[in-house]
């Protein structure tokens, strides 16, 4: 079952509000978490499930983080940390 959260502590919900007025957040009662939905997405609501036990100031980063706008530098910042760690990249690998 899905709580939804319209009022919070931090005015979490009313900030993602802001970036995309059809972001939502629930509470998953039998999951005991919260998640993120946007009302447009194609093939379902769902966004991400927050990794945090309460709503605060990383959330709303997190929801920016994950937009798919921003979608090419997180595949830039992802590409660079393989490169630390000695993992190939995708435009480095044989098809």
């Amino acid at each position: 079952m899905l709580k939804l959260i319209e009022n919070d502590l931090y005015d979490i919900s009313s900030r993602l509000k802001e970036i995309d007025e059809d972001y939502f957040i629930v509470y998953n009662l039998k999951r005991g978490r919260y998640e993120v939905h946007q009302r447009r997405q194609p093939g379902g609501s769902y966004c991400l499930t927050v990794p945090y036990g309460e709503l605060d100031a990383r959330t709303v980063e997190l929801v920016k983080r994950t937009r798919r706008q921003y979608m090419e530098d997180a595949l830039k910042d992802i590409e660079r940390h393989n490169a630390k760690i000695g993992g190939k990249s995708h435009e480095d690998k044989d098809d």
